[in-house]
């Protein structure tokens, strides 16, 4: 009887690996998708081959406190902005380590990989300046007035949207 069981045992255990390999294999082939389908998927500034357009220019102000009017910005005209076709966007803020400079990402909601604005701020040659470098796609609103925007916003420490289109 004793032999029996263990039998029982061990067949109940073997069906319980098989039925979780076939889970693990279903994961791993809805991984493999997702990994085909976002190489298809645009992202934007990362994208090698886009450029995008360009502005530096300096503030006098430290760079934490231009990233904070950067942020002030993307906030106001971005974030919590309504946009036509209801498109919502987000900003990804990250603070800069060991001389890197300090960053905000600009993405639709839904689409996080496609970068539409970057904004930068370092320390510039003097004290209490900071170098800002704010770069668009060049698509559609992301364009030199989205850019000429960010600098007055930046610059004045109040944020200045561009006009809805």
């Amino acid at each position: 009887m004793q032999c029996l069981c263990r039998g029982l045992l061990h067949n109940r255990a073997f069906e319980n690996f098989v039925a979780e390999v076939s889970v693990m294999r279903q994961w791993m082939g809805l991984a493999a998708i997702a990994v085909v389908l976002s190489g298809c998927a645009s992202k934007g500034l990362q994208e090698r081959d886009v450029a995008g357009v360009s502005e530096t220019f300096v503030v006098n102000a430290d760079p934490m406190a231009a990233l904070r009017r950067a942020s002030e910005y993307v906030r106001v005209c971005h974030e919590v902005r309504a946009h036509p076709y209801g498109v919502v966007y987000a900003g990804k803020r990250s603070v800069g380590d060991r001389g890197l400079p300090n960053e905000i990402l600009v993405h639709k909601e839904t689409e996080p990989a496609k970068i539409l604005e970057r904004i930068n701020t370092q320390p510039a040659e003097f004290a209490n300046q900071a170098q800002v470098t704010v770069t668009v796609l060049a698509e559609g609103v992301w364009d030199t007035a989205e850019i000429a925007a960010a600098r007055r916003s930046i610059e004045s420490s109040t944020p200045v949207c561009r006009a809805q289109q």
